[in-house]
């Protein structure tokens, strides 16, 4: 009875909610607001869109042709961004790289000397990054991390701003940078960061640890934390105007999650939110390691829904046509109606989920430890193409291409034309093995 009770952490009661969101607050939507601010980007972030969602249209669609491939000689824990024509993503061996997208061809690389694991965010002839710790990358980190600016034409480093350990993708929106870091389990601190001039608009402290990367609609700003808890800021001011959760802060629930994560991960305290919130339809949806999958009111953190999945939950959600999509560490991948919670759809997947998946022309990518990447059909959950390989968080594109990220290489992927015509159901699930 007892292992029952830790394997199933206790939640808040859900409230009833809104009904389905506003047009301006969809996915598509999101989308397009992103390509009209900044039309030369098309994957400028992590996410997609500072609303996180992981879903941009394009044409793509399953089998593809390999283009080309970028060798990383490293891992690449989390995807590259795809601005000005460059593909421009960083390793575990601290190594920021750009590549030309039409071919691949090499544009630079430089070794910022610290261990990368969160994709860039792209401005108009500069990137921005974190890193954390010195490379390679591994588990104990000391306080040396910080933020860097780099030239996208050339590669070269124009500032660097230190404040401790940067796990979290930065938000760019206009002149306005959105990040996290932390210097313990119980230290970190979220900043709002202006360009022109360059300065620190806002802080706003918080005794726990924060990986995950800042969210954005309107002016409100969500931030996911290890302590079990969503705060919602004021983009302009670092104010705080909600805290919200879908577990217990007090009382014998509280020792139960504690246990739990002690059990599982060796560690009173590593459990709570790392994945990034996603933000559609006047919802956040997010998950936690203590496998909860959630869904709050934007407006007030009101808890909407909650469930209880058998694995823990490291990736953030994709959100597309009214479901939420989200895989957890023992391999199941779910579709879930975003209003209500009921399951629309679910697929046993082999090897553990700890990646995000995105969206795009009504297929989800998603990636597993098992090294494959698999194509599903958004609304049914039926496999439509496989690829050997692949681990986190598998795909972005341009619309043209789409860059498949394996372990320590990059694939550009286009339609397969020779096989779009040909016999349906056909894959490459029996392709040899990249090298």
């Amino acid at each position: 009875m007892a292992y029952l009770m830790l394997a199933q952490p206790p939640l808040l009661a859900s409230s009833s909610g809104e009904h389905r969101a506003r047009l301006t607050e969809t996915p598509l939507w999101v989308a397009a607001q992103r390509r009209l601010a900044n039309p030369r980007a098309s994957w400028p972030l992590w996410g997609a869109t500072p609303a996180r969602t992981r879903f941009v249209p394009s044409r793509l669609q399953p089998p593809f042709r390999e283009l080309y491939r970028v060798p990383g000689r490293a891992l690449i824990e989390m995807p590259p961004v795809v601005a000005e024509g460059r593909l421009v993503f960083g390793t575990h061996a601290g190594t920021l790289h750009a590549v030309r997208a039409a071919d691949g061809a090499p544009l630079w690389q430089i070794a910022l000397g610290g261990c990368i694991a969160s994709s860039p965010a792209a401005g108009p002839g500069v990137v921005y990054l974190g890193w954390a710790g010195p490379a390679p990358c591994r588990r104990g980190k000391d306080e040396t991390g910080g933020l860097a600016a780099v030239d996208a034409r050339d590669g070269s480093v124009l500032w660097r701003f230190r404040t401790g350990n940067i796990e979290s993708s930065p938000l760019l929106v206009g002149d306005r940078l959105f990040f996290a870091s932390f210097r313990s389990r119980s230290e970190s601190t979220i900043y709002g960061f202006t360009l022109h001039p360059r300065r620190v608009a806002w802080t706003f402290r918080l005794s726990t640890k924060v990986a995950s990367s800042p969210a954005l609609i309107g002016r409100t700003l969500f931030i996911s934390a290890y302590d079990r808890r969503l705060y919602a800021l004021d983009a302009f001011t670092g104010r705080l105007r909600w805290v919200s959760s879908a577990l217990p802060e007090h009382g014998p629930k509280r020792v139960l999650l504690g246990l739990r994560s002690l059990l599982r991960h060796a560690s009173w305290s590593e459990a709570g939110y790392y994945a990034t919130p996603a933000v559609a339809y006047g919802r956040i949806y997010l998950g936690s390691i203590d496998g909860i999958f959630s869904s709050f009111s934007a407006r007030t953190g009101a808890h909407r829904w909650s469930r209880s999945l058998d694995g823990a939950v490291y990736g953030s959600a994709a959100v597309w046509n009214g479901a939420v999509y989200v895989g957890s560490s023992d391999g199941r991948f779910y579709a879930f109606d975003s209003h209500t919670g009921s399951t629309r759809w679910s697929r046993k997947l082999p090897g553990s989920i700890l990646g995000s998946p995105t969206v795009t022309s009504g297929n989800v990518y998603i990636s597993t430890l098992a090294r494959e990447t698999f194509v599903l059909d958004a609304r049914t959950g039926a496999v439509r193409w496989r690829f050997p390989d692949g681990q986190y968080s598998p795909l972005v594109h341009d619309g043209e291409r789409a860059y498949l990220v394996g372990k320590g290489r990059i694939y550009a992927l286009v339609n397969d034309v020779r096989l779009l015509s040909g016999p349906p159901g056909r894959t490459n699930a029996d392709a040899a093995p990249p090298e």
